[in-house]
């Protein structure tokens, strides 16, 4: 019964520990909170960060200027595109398709966006990624 209860223990402790460095592992997809609000990400942006994120209207229309580190070393696939809104939340437009874009490791990258027309006033930048 000791074996058993000191197993179970050195298990646990185990588990805890490899959590712990897993949470530590993975990359939050943005730098801070007010560039994850424009974020709607898919599944996991493996070691993919939006590290700035800048718009401004340019004509009466408004454009849109983010960057993107990829902090690991392996190669990743970066899908992306922007869904614009008015002032309403509703959306401008018949929307984008997605965009490809190969990130090599620690490769940093600008994507930008420009909205449909001037009733657009905000926008969500949609991600994905996966594996090269």
């Amino acid at each position: 019964m000791m074996a058993s209860l000191k197993q179970l223990f050195i298990l646990c402790s185990f588990s805890a520990v490899c959590a712990a460095v897993q949470a530590q592992d993975s990359v939050p997809p943005a730098i801070s909170p007010g560039i994850a609000a424009k974020l709607m990400v898919r599944g996991e942006l493996r070691g993919l960060q939006m590290i700035d994120l800048r718009s401004q209207r340019r004509n009466d229309v408004l454009v849109v200027q983010a960057e993107v580190l990829n902090t690991d070393t392996v190669d990743t696939r970066l899908y992306y595109r922007f869904r614009w809104v008015d002032a309403g939340g509703m959306q401008v437009g018949d929307g984008e398709t997605w965009k490809p874009l190969v990130f090599l490791g620690k490769q940093s990258q600008f994507i930008k966006g420009t909205a449909y027309g001037p009733q657009a006033t905000d926008f969500k930048i949609e991600m994905s990624a996966e594996p090269r």
